[in-house]
């Protein structure tokens, strides 16, 4: 059974039921088909807030993504820390068209391992995503608050044609898709500290209220309302840093993470379901040569989704994932990128407790992406390369196209 098998399986069971920081964005981290919690990098300020007060001045723009299919995911920010000549901080400011996942940068970079440790929430109407930092000494404390917002209310019968609908918040229409496509509004913290002249650590949370609701006057008398059953989505990650010797880092990773997927009907009834997580990583950063980087590590991670009330079950279990990627300077200009992950012993299972009925797969789960970065003056452009690119080359020279988007994503930021 291949990759496409298995994803067609778990996704018909959903159905059923120390260094600087890179001055680089989400594209150098999925050219190098890593998971950003193992680098240091400007886009580890989603997840760990803190960062924010330590990344330098910056401008980025994420320029697209030809694999998105909600929206392009485009976004434009900035990083400022020298308003008021520093003295209140360190302001960032998120323009995305997409509402990112939870402790991610856009709506396509996955918080963690699996198949199901994508996000569930898609929201494409991102009202604000605001950041503060401040550095006191060796430590580093941030905060973010964020939200994406979008109803529909009135005379539906005229926009929808025949409906009783009255009223719907959030992205979609139908219970069903609304529960995956909640409006959100988020508050994140972050601490960043110094353990030792060659370790620090960082320890973030993020809390999301995620609702939706779509109101019906048919059916009973005064209407029928369906809602999210709980708003609660949070993450909770952590790392550390560890400067070993003079060229290897090592960078240990915890995160713990829960969306409720319930559904509650008024009057009715309520039908509860929610997807928890969890993942244990390490990973060694060797510089090479003058600038080069290895990165080679291994994931421990388990993401369950009960239904139903608890009525079916689907675990994914990763014990252990394995990635390795290396990123090299060919000149002052050019980067190239390239990196893989492996699920060396990757497990679904999928319950029906109602049945009761069990199927298990078991097999192993691999990925693997090519990156380029180049320099304009002082703006980098970081891009996903096609993977087809090394084989058929530009087409004036083969003749051959590589079938899709030369660059499937493209980042670029300008540091001042």
């Amino acid at each position: 059974m291949n990759r496409r098998m298995m994803t067609i399986l778990v996704l018909g069971a959903l159905l059923l039921a120390l260094p600087a920081v890179a001055l680089a964005q989400t594209s150098r981290v999925e050219g190098m088909a890593l998971q950003g919690d193992f680098l240091k990098d400007v886009s580890g300020m989603f997840t760990y807030t803190s960062q924010v007060a330590n990344v330098g001045n910056l401008v980025y723009g994420e320029l697209g993504n030809t694999n998105s299919f909600a929206t392009r995911d485009r976004a434009v920010g900035a990083v400022i820390g020298t308003l008021w000549d520093g003295k209140m901080g360190t302001w960032a400011v998120h323009l995305h068209e997409q509402r990112p996942q939870i402790g991610q940068g856009t709506g396509a970079a996955n918080p963690a391992p699996g198949l199901l440790g994508a996000d569930p929430n898609t929201n494409t109407h991102s009202s604000f995503d605001l950041m503060w930092g401040k550095k006191f000494g060796t430590t580093s404390f941030g905060v973010r608050v964020d939200r994406a917002f979008t109803s529909l209310e009135g005379d539906l019968f005229t926009l929808l044609g025949p409906t009783s609908l009255e009223k719907i918040e959030g992205d979609a229409i139908g219970p069903a898709a609304l529960n995956r496509a909640r409006n959100v509004f988020g508050f994140g913290a972050g601490l960043g500290f110094e353990m030792s002249p060659t370790s620090n650590a960082e320890v973030s949370f993020k809390y999301e209220s995620r609702t939706f609701t779509e109101s019906d006057s048919a059916g009973t008398p005064g209407g029928t309302t369906v809602s999210e059953d709980h708003p609660t989505a949070y993450q909770l990650a952590a790392r550390t840093m560890w400067q070993w010797t003079s060229n290897v880092m090592i960078i240990p990773v915890f995160k713990w993470y829960s969306y409720d997927l319930g559904i509650k009907t008024t009057p009715g009834a309520t039908v509860s379901s929610d997807l928890k997580g969890w993942q244990l990583g390490a990973a060694g950063n060797w510089t090479l040569g003058s600038n080069d980087l290895f990165v080679l590590g291994v994931n421990f991670a388990q993401n369950k989704l009960e239904q139903n009330n608890v009525a079916q079950e689907i675990t994914e279990t990763l014990m252990p994932q394995v990635f390795a990627a290396l990123e090299t300077h060919v000149n002052s200009w050019l980067t190239l990128r390239f990196g893989a992950r492996n699920s060396a012993n990757s497990r679904i299972e999928l319950k029906d407790n109602a049945a009761p009925t069990k199927v298990v797969f078991k097999g192993s789960d691999f990925a693997m992406n090519l990156g380029v970065g180049t320099k304009f003056g002082p703006l980098q452009v970081d891009a996903v390369l096609n993977d087809d690119f090394p084989h058929v080359g530009p087409w004036f020279i083969s003749g051959q196209n590589t079938g899709s988007a030369l660059f499937p994503k493209v980042t670029a930021t300008y540091p001042f």
